[in-house]
């Protein structure tokens, strides 16, 4: 069987809710292909339900880079499958991500979000470089869900409550696709081997299902929210400068006694 036939094998496999599918996949490890994007196709069947093996998925990702060690797509699927099943990225991919650049400003804005999910975790926790990659991935490209989203949530984190709703707002407005849940039809016609879609739903944000919609939309924050914090932020601010500038006239006081 090529490469495409395999494919399209395990489409049918994984509709007919065929329980040889796992051995099917497993089988190909000893297939011979140089198509990378077959290689991550069978990546990202293999970490999807039901099937979860997120070892061999990160084995068919090392295949394509193999073919091609600085390709992109295949640095954000092995990213994306550390990240979300093994508890955060390698050293040596997230330093490969850090240092590629790639020759189009909507890939690059990939690698910088993806980039950025390092920053949020206990081992490199740094909110300031975090913050910087993603506001790097918005410039690149602005077109995105994901990146917005993931500001969003960090500026929740630090109760940056006034400039969460324009990153929501717009992060909406990017979504081109939603799929409702449960859609029978879609499953029927859904490619589990597709890059692009996977890239499209799980890096760019800009397909989603109904689910992950709400879960995006449910960062708003309230108007009397907003309000509240456009009133009281700049008098606390001024309160905090004057009792600084108190303490410090303080000090010098005590200091010339």
């Amino acid at each position: 069987m090529n490469d495409q036939e395999i494919l399209q094998k395990i489409n049918l496999l994984h509709k007919n809710k065929d329980k040889s599918l796992y051995s099917f996949v497993l089988e190909q490890i000893n297939h011979q292909s140089n198509n990378i994007y077959f290689w991550l196709g069978l990546a990202i069947t293999m970490t999807r339900p039901p099937l979860g093996d997120e070892e061999t998925g990160i084995l068919f990702c090392h295949k394509a880079l193999l073919i091609d060690n600085s390709n992109p797509q295949a640095l954000i699927i092995l990213s994306y499958i550390y990240e979300h099943f093994l508890g955060g990225i390698d050293d040596i991919p997230l330093h490969q991500i850090r240092t590629l650049y790639a020759d189009s400003d909507e890939t690059n804005s990939m690698l910088k979000y993806v980039a950025s999910w390092s920053y949020d975790k206990p081992r490199r926790k740094a909110p300031e470089i975090e913050e910087l990659l993603l506001k790097e991935s918005i410039t690149l490209c602005n077109k995105y869900v994901w990146n917005y989203d993931h500001l969003a949530r960090l500026y929740i984190k630090q109760k940056r409550y006034l400039e969460v709703n324009n990153l929501i707002l717009q992060a909406l407005s990017n979504v081109q696709k939603i799929y409702s849940v449960p859609d029978k039809d879609f499953q029927k016609t859904y490619d589990i081997t597709n890059v692009n879609e996977f890239i499209n739903a799980r890096i760019k944000g800009i397909h989603l299902n109904q689910i992950c919609y709400n879960i995006v939309k449910e960062k708003l924050i309230p108007t009397h929210r907003i309000i509240w914090y456009t009133i009281t932020i700049p008098f606390l601010k001024f309160y905090h400068f004057i009792k600084e500038k108190i303490l410090k006239f303080m000090n010098i006081e005590d200091d010339e006694i």
